[in-house]
């Protein structure tokens, strides 16, 4: 009976918050005692997967259509039957670990009546028990010899020119970073107001998208309007703000507008279309979207994972969360992060900010695999359309070398290079 209350807890968890599955995408429907629930959650991964979300009445339309059973008395049930979603994971567990010993009973019973002799019913109960193992992730270590094998292979792939990285296509940096944001790894880039981080952040995104790469942009301080309006003045050479408040345009305004916009219609860009979002809503994005670099701007207005946290405890558990999701999606996740007013203490702007002055937490410099710190050093201008210059400080560097370097910054049209 517990264990059909913990299936009932999967469930009716995922139809209160269908960003939630990707907690429960370990399960399988096998794993489900109930056919009903079983079909359920067949539908919901289904679902998810072609269209990132799903509710009970598209689950109850497919489910029902394979069992009659599901009704939607059993998935109000579900729901009504479920204290919170918080303890989703402990629920998804104990199913798992419920499956686990139902498969281990009938082996025992099958070795009981089996006719094998001793070693044939040895060898099968290892293989019998390597495959729960494996299916289950219990068996999560990793010998030298699988580590080696996949360093070989990784080597293979870099001399093929397949790094497993992203390159931000600012060729100083890059180097730095050794080619580029390695896979699996989180990269801060930290700056006070207005220094020009999403900038920054606009120009990585532009340049992998020209390489082929699909990008994840989670903005969560712009809308994809603005986003998108940044991006074609850096391609076409315009003014964002001219684009976006300047009333009519000149006939040359126009033309960049348009080149802009031409050339931005091909890329693999994708924005998310709602500003309020958890880790969960952004993975849940990843998860139909499949991108090869995750954007995020920025850590300090990603909602906290529970209401009751602190904004230290709410910092400290996004910047885990975020480390995490890189390492499951394989991908480089690139974060912005404000710096506190320490930052701007000096009026001189001689001020160069380091890892210290990252706003909440200690916890994110200890989670980034990179801390890239950008200073805006005062400096004489001849006109609007002049550029300046930004500097790039890596302060962290996880495997390699930290330094800086120096880029220029177009403010007119957001276009940076190095």
């Amino acid at each position: 009976m517990e264990n059909v209350l913990n299936e009932y807890g999967v469930i009716g968890s995922l139809l209160i918050d269908a960003t939630l599955f990707p907690e429960a995408s370990g399960l399988s429907e096998d794993d489900f005692t109930l056919v009903p629930l079983r079909e359920v959650f067949r539908a919901m991964r289904r679902q998810f997967a072609e269209n990132g979300s799903f509710d009970a009445l598209t689950v109850r339309a497919e489910a029902g259509q394979h069992c009659p059973e599901v009704t939607d008395k059993l998935l109000l049930e579900s729901m009504e039957i479920t204290p919170t979603t918080a303890n989703l994971t402990v629920y998804v567990s104990a199913v798992k670990e419920a499956f686990l010993s139902r498969k281990l009973a009938v082996l025992g019973n099958e070795l009981v009546s089996s006719g094998r002799t001793p070693a044939e019913a040895l060898s099968h109960a290892r293989t019998v028990i390597q495959e729960l193992a494996e299916d289950g992730g219990a068996g999560e270590a990793t010998t030298v010899a699988d580590a080696l094998n996949a360093l070989c292979d990784r080597v293979e792939r870099q001399a093929e020119g397949k790094a497993p990285c992203v390159p931000s296509g600012l060729a100083g940096l890059d180097k730095l970073l050794g080619g580029g944001y390695i896979n699996g790894g989180l990269h801060i880039i930290g700056a006070r107001p207005a220094v020009g981080k999403s900038a920054l952040a606009l120009q990585i995104a532009l340049n992998a998208a020209k390489t082929g790469t699909r990008v994840v942009y989670a903005s969560l301080e712009m809308t994809s309007e603005d986003c998108s309006a940044r991006l074609v003045g850096n391609l076409g050479g315009g003014s964002a703000a001219r684009f976006m408040f300047g009333g009519t345009l000149e006939e040359e305004e126009y033309k960049r507008f348009a080149s802009g916009m031409s050339q931005l219609s091909k890329l693999p860009i994708v924005f998310n279309r709602h500003s309020g979002m958890n880790v969960r809503q952004i993975e849940a994005l990843c998860f139909r979207e499949k991108p090869g670099l995750l954007v995020v701007d920025h850590l300090g207005l990603l909602e906290p994972p529970e209401k009751r946290l602190s904004l230290y405890e709410s910092t400290t558990r996004n910047s885990r969360a975020l480390k995490l999701l890189a390492m499951r999606l394989n991908i480089p996740v690139l974060c912005l992060c404000q710096l506190n007013r320490a930052a701007a203490s000096d009026r001189s702007g001689e001020f160069r900010a380091t890892m210290a002055n990252l706003r909440e937490s200690g916890a994110i410099e200890q989670d980034a695999d990179t801390v890239c710190l950008l200073h805006d050093p005062p400096c004489e201008s001849s006109g609007a359309g002049t550029p300046s210059l930004l500097e790039l400080w890596l302060d962290k560097n996880r495997r390699g070398p930290c330094g800086h370097v120096d880029a220029t910054f177009y403010k007119a049209t957001g276009r940076i290079v190095c």
